[in-house]
């Protein structure tokens, strides 16, 4: 297990360590952010969509990045887990702590945790 900011390599399966540092203060302003055992955060890299015609990148990067994020919430729905996109960020302030370079856009960031105790409500 990793401590920091990995990339996924899809067809190794395999997380690589990218920089030692916890960056998930910045993936989002909720209180929950700092403490969320997992943050997956989803990043085009356009110089990899030389197939997809330049006009519609973006359009297809959000997307695949919605996809991927449905796909996070049926599994976590079926484990029993909690997830949440976020909504409210600094995509600046994110982009720089992951160091990303030119052609790279951050898309939307996602914690996955347990799920928070609900009180019960009062019988009526």
């Amino acid at each position: 297990m990793h401590n920091g900011l990995c990339h996924y390599a899809a067809l190794a399966h395999a997380l690589h360590l990218v920089r030692a540092t916890d960056v998930r203060r910045v993936t989002g302003y909720q209180d929950f952010v700092d403490t969320a055992p997992l943050d997956l955060i989803m990043v085009a890299d356009y110089a990899r969509m030389k197939l997809v015609p330049v006009s519609q990148r973006m359009t297809y990067a959000y997307a695949f990045a919605g996809a991927m994020a449905q796909n996070v919430y049926l599994y976590c729905t079926s484990e029993g887990l909690a997830t949440v996109i976020h909504a409210w960020r600094d995509r600046d302030a994110l982009s720089r702590a992951m160091g990303l370079g030119y052609g790279q856009q951050f898309l939307l960031s996602q914690n996955v945790g347990h799920k928070a105790p609900y009180p019960l409500l009062p019988p009526k």
